[in-house]
């Protein structure tokens, strides 16, 4: 049986809730915990700058140590590491390294002293799903490109994983730089180099997710060229400043990486000659505040106002357990969905600046057929340029960061205090929060307008979040009602067709928006007289500032149980998928999709496939599908003789292919 098993593959992908490891909270469950120092090595801050190597082993030197100067993350910052001397050559320990930070933080010269620790890209569970790019419209982006574009003199600095070619960045991107001083974790060959580009490698299975492209693309994916997707900026440029590896990052790394894109100096490093206006930080850890990002932190402000725009973590926890999210002076970026929800997975709480959409790829909530992602570049399986629908606050934080990007196109000088005052002020009440959201959704249109003086005598311009909301059955969802312009919006809503008598307005069908804001407008439906199929009810939202068209989807009764056909694939000595009919089973709907086969020792890929059009033919635009471990993320399964796999199991989403050449 010839299956196009990696048609899928090739095109289009699922995955991530913002960063820094490659644990995935689906397989492993976090405390609220510390994340873990790396053995041995400890951060230093001395009073004295630029310090050599030579000079601060005399400084630190601990009897039953030896002790090795590893780098420079600012003039001021050094890190050391120990191991134990002597013929034992036990390894040095948490509990040991923590010994080692006490005693060096009373030595003279020293400021203080930390664990240097590994830091994760905040983990994502494995839900795939796929949406297009909502999450601009929610953002009330389309309308803030009628007031700016972006400045290609305009740097922002993306500290991630990295970043690869890729044909909807194009010129965009400039040189940047490798900040991970470990050659072991930077998988590369070498430690610290000119060269950021991601190798891949960074998930658990040794698959790669390209999670600083992912970025990179909604913050300045080309915009208007009529192929691919769109940025946030237009034309500001991208500098990519690599720090996750294969065993993620640490916090020396990341330190300097701050220090660096922000224009500070690195000994060791070359200076950077496009110092970064804002820098995106997609990536944390479940640590206190640390002191050398803070020292990074504060420096850089006070010498640039460089803008730190930070992810709040996908723990669903108070964003105060997580770093660098809990830092002073940084704007903190939690999640929310397509209807203004903070997402499951998003932290919250008093550290979170702002909101802003991060997807929930468990729903569909404006019935595109696919689950809610953030839609941005990155490689598919066959390391080709491709788009994947990711969520969490990793995706969150480039679309605040891009809109940081156009307010400081109209205004280079603007300092935190001045951007974090627009953005809040600016913002929209998130929907059902009681956790803590901070300000609010971004709107980067009314940000932009309140920094050049509104005018708001002009007259009100009516807009909606999404076009469509979609129900499977009976229920209660926001839609948020933009004024572009200024006045008071008078908004009312009606429900037309045969089916207007099931959609209803339960907090009344108009709403008063005040100029350069938002309000929500409650739609419920309910199903109560129809039979199970698909219905359509369009609404108007009619006001003194222009109509505006949005269609209530809604599905009575689930869609029709077929089966589905699971394919294990392998690679040959050319490197060449294959499958055959032995490799090959169907996992019928009636048994709950159980399956079970029989197959050589090897090495597989597991997909499957639903033929829901019943043409015959597999894998095909539209029609469900998946892959284990997560389409993003491809685990391969390791068979032995005589072995059983159990669990094996994974969701199929119609599949919707943007293309491997944009």
């Amino acid at each position: 049986m010839a299956v196009p098993i990696w048609r899928e593959l090739t095109n289009i992908a699922t995955r991530p809730r913002g960063w820094m490891s490659p644990l995935s909270p689906r397989r492993t469950v976090r405390a609220a915990q510390e994340d873990a120092p790396v053995a041995g090595e400890v951060i230093l801050r001395f009073d004295v700058p630029n310090l050599t190597p030579d000079q601060v082993i005399q400084r630190v030197g601990i009897p039953g140590y030896r002790v090795a100067h590893k780098g420079y993350a600012s003039q001021y910052l050094h890190l050391v590491a120990f191991e134990r001397a002597g013929p034992s050559a036990l390894q040095v320990s948490a509990q040991d390294t923590q010994g080692l930070v006490e005693q060096l933080a009373t030595r003279p010269g020293v400021r203080f002293a930390e664990p240097n620790r590994w830091v994760r890209r905040l983990a994502t569970p494995d839900d795939p799903g796929f949406a297009f790019q909502w999450h601009y419209l929610a953002l009330n982006l389309p309308a803030a490109w009628d007031v700016q574009e972006g400045n290609p003199a305009l740097v922002v600095a993306v500290i991630d994983t990295g970043i690869v070619p890729h044909p909807d960045l194009g010129d965009r991107i400039l040189p940047g730089y490798d900040m991970i001083s470990d050659p072991t974790n930077a998988g590369d060959g070498d430690g610290r180099d000119s060269d950021p580009t991601d190798p891949g490698g960074d998930e658990p299975s040794g698959g790669s997710s390209w999670h600083g492209t992912h970025v990179a693309g909604t913050l300045g994916a080309l915009t208007n060229n009529g192929r691919g997707v769109a940025g946030v900026t237009w034309a500001a440029r991208i500098l990519p400043v690599r720090v996750v590896g294969r065993q993620g990052g640490s916090t020396f790394d990341v330190a300097a990486a701050m220090e660096w894109a922000a224009g500070g100096a690195v000994p060791g490093v070359p200076p950077n000659p496009t110092p970064a206006k804002v820098i995106n930080l997609s990536l944390g850890a479940n640590t206190p505040p640390q002191q050398a990002y803070q020292e990074v932190i504060d420096e850089r402000v006070a010498a640039t106002q460089a803008l730190f725009v930070v992810a709040a973590g996908n723990e669903a926890q108070d964003a105060s357990l997580s770093s660098p999210c809990n830092q002073k002076q940084v704007i903190c970026v939690g999640a929310t969905s397509l209807v203004g929800r903070r997402s499951s997975y998003s932290n919250f709480g008093s550290d979170v600046t702002v909101m802003a959409p991060g997807g929930e790829m468990r729903q569909d909530l404006n019935g595109d057929g696919y689950p809610d992602g953030v839609l941005s570049t990155a490689l598919n399986a066959a390391l080709q340029p491709a788009y994947v629908f990711y969520e969490g606050t990793s995706m969150a934080t480039p679309h605040v960061a891009g809109a940081l990007a156009l307010l400081a196109s109209v205004k280079p000088d603007l300092t935190l205090d001045e951007a974090r005052t627009l953005i809040t002020r600016s913002a929209v009440p998130a929907e059902s929060c009681p956790e803590g959201c901070g300000a609010g959704i971004v709107n980067a249109q009314a940000a932009l307008r309140l920094l050049q003086g509104a005018d708001t005598s002009a007259p009100p311009q009516l807009a909606a979040n999404t076009p469509g909301l979609f129900f499977l059955g009976d229920g209660a969802l926001p839609l948020f009602v933009y004024n572009e312009g200024g006045g008071e919006l008078h908004v009312t809503a009606s429900a037309d067709g045969a089916q207007s008598s099931n959609v209803s307005f339960p907090q009344g069908n108009s709403v008063t928006v005040p100029a350069l804001s938002a309000r929500a407008l409650s739609i419920a439906v309910t199903t109560s007289g129809l039979a199970a199929g698909d219905y359509s009810v369009p609404l108007v939202l009619s006001s003194d500032g222009g109509s505006v068209p949005v269609t209530v989807k809604v599905r009575v009764g689930a869609r029709s149980a077929q089966d589905a056909v699971v394919v294990l694939a392998y690679q040959d000595a050319q490197g060449n998928w294959r499958s055959s009919p032995e490799l090959t089973t169907v996992a019928s709907a009636a048994s709950g999709y159980r399956y079970a086969l029989t197959v050589p020792a090897g090495t597989y890929v597991v997909t499957a496939a639903i033929d829901d059009n019943q043409d015959g033919t597999l894998f095909e635009e539209g029609e469900r599908v998946g892959i284990w471990r997560n389409r993003d993320s491809v685990e391969p399964i390791t068979l032995h003789d005589g072995q059983t796999v159990l669990g094996i199991d994974f969701d199929l989403v119609p599949f919707m292919p943007v293309g491997t050449s944009p």
